[in-house]
């Protein structure tokens, strides 16, 4: 039995508790959460084990692209969307020794960053076998594209070969969870759309796809120009076929999956209030993932919080890519939303790092919030205002389990 103490604990479920003890099983599962002034806690005074900052869960990152770790450092910050789609085609070369190491260090870091569950973007195979050692929980995104009809079914057919594959190579104790899902509107037809639709109606699967990250995305939607469809249709015939629909990017695929699925849109960096406002009329099974470091080192920019947080949206946080991330760190992301959008209370951010996350990944029942049951990790912030409850630049994380 631990009884653990520091000066702020949140357990998201319920207000924050100062000078709190967090009393959980020496395998991390969660007793109780007390006030440091519960006379239940006189007879293990001397066994309570102080820190200074603030514990909450462990934390979530729903979007992530694990097998791209081996990207670090090799592409350009700051040129924009279509510039790094560009480079992303031009650096991702490398040995499958290459990939498997990078991405075993990539966890690493996450785990020691205190990353108990990730959404992982999955292209390939290449981090099944990590993900089957079951160091932390995954939901694998089988990610598929491809805007030619014809070829709709055969890659439809390669994500679910994918996803037997990941269930069926040394088999383990538990079931990893996996979706198939788009990779972003503009890069895959009706005919793909239409068949995730199905198979997530079928199956009772989230969704997550790409959305609205460059300003050009909505401008080839609208009226097919614009430097997001110059660069792709740089790459060869693939969009020669292209039809503008004349509506935003978002609208123009929203319509061809399904509204009562759990769906997350990733980046938003250029959504409007308009655009949440309709998301929202659309479905009710909406989460919205930001991962503030990737935006800024793609096109410089983040996306408008307030519009967010004024109509209620849930929001989670991701990480993305280390072809897009100078860190796989969950900690990092919330102290650069702090930095830009200090009106956001750290109790609303460590709400969309932990429990809304696990939630939209279906894990609520044992991680996202420190209650009874649940065994979520245990997170130590250390180098925060304790007088404000805010991080600090100088903010990090220590795993407490």
């Amino acid at each position: 039995m631990r009884y653990i103490t520091a000066d702020c604990i949140f357990p998201i479920s319920s207000p924050p508790v100062k000078k709190g003890v967090v009393i959980a099983e020496d395998d991390g599962t969660i007793i109780n959460v007390l006030s440091f002034q519960d006379p239940s806690l006189i007879p293990h005074a001397k066994a309570i084990e102080a820190f200074r900052g603030f514990l909450c869960p462990g934390f979530i990152n729903t979007h992530c692209h694990l097998e791209l770790s081996h990207l670090k450092n090799k592409l350009t910050a700051g040129k924009g969307l279509p510039h790094f789609i560009k480079e992303i085609a031009m650096n991702r070369k490398a040995t499958e020794e290459e990939i498997r190491k990078a991405l075993v260090l990539a966890e690493d870091e996450m785990i020691a960053g205190g990353i108990v569950a990730v959404g992982d973007i999955s292209n390939f195979n290449h981090s099944f076998e990590q993900k089957k050692k079951g160091r932390m929980k995954y939901h694998t995104f089988i990610e598929i594209f491809d805007l030619v009809p014809e070829r709709a079914e055969e890659e439809f057919q390669r994500g679910l070969t994918l996803e037997r594959e990941l269930n069926t190579i040394h088999p383990s104790p538990f079931t990893l969870q996996t979706s198939i899902t788009p990779h972003a509107p503009y890069t895959v037809s009706k005919k793909i759309l239409n068949l995730i639709n199905e198979f997530a109606i079928a199956h009772g699967s989230p969704i997550s796809i790409h959305n609205q990250e460059t300003e050009s995305e909505d401008e080839m939607f609208i009226d097919g120009s614009g430097k997001l469809f110059e660069t792709l249709s740089s790459f060869g015939d693939y969009y020669k076929n292209w039809k503008p629909t004349g509506s935003d990017s978002l609208s123009s695929t929203l319509v061809h999956l399904p509204r009562c699925n759990k769906m997350q849109l990733v980046h938003n960096t250029y959504t409007s209030s308009e655009d949440i406002t309709w998301v929202h009329l659309y479905s009710m099974m909406i989460w919205w993932c930001t991962c503030p470091n990737a935006n800024l080192f793609i096109e410089n920019k983040l996306p408008d919080y307030r519009l967010f947080v004024d109509a209620g949206c849930r929001m989670t946080i991701g990480t993305d890519s280390y072809a897009s991330n100078r860190s796989l760190s969950i900690l990092g992301e919330l102290k650069t939303i702090t930095k830009h959008a200090p009106w956001i209370k750290l109790e609303t951010l460590l709400r969309w790092a932990t429990l809304n996350g696990a939630e939209f990944l279906g894990f609520a029942k044992e991680m996202g919030s420190l209650e009874k049951g649940k065994k979520p990790g245990l997170n130590l912030i250390k180098n925060v205002d304790i007088e404000k409850l805010i991080l600090t630049e100088d903010s990090e994380v220590e795993r407490i389990f």
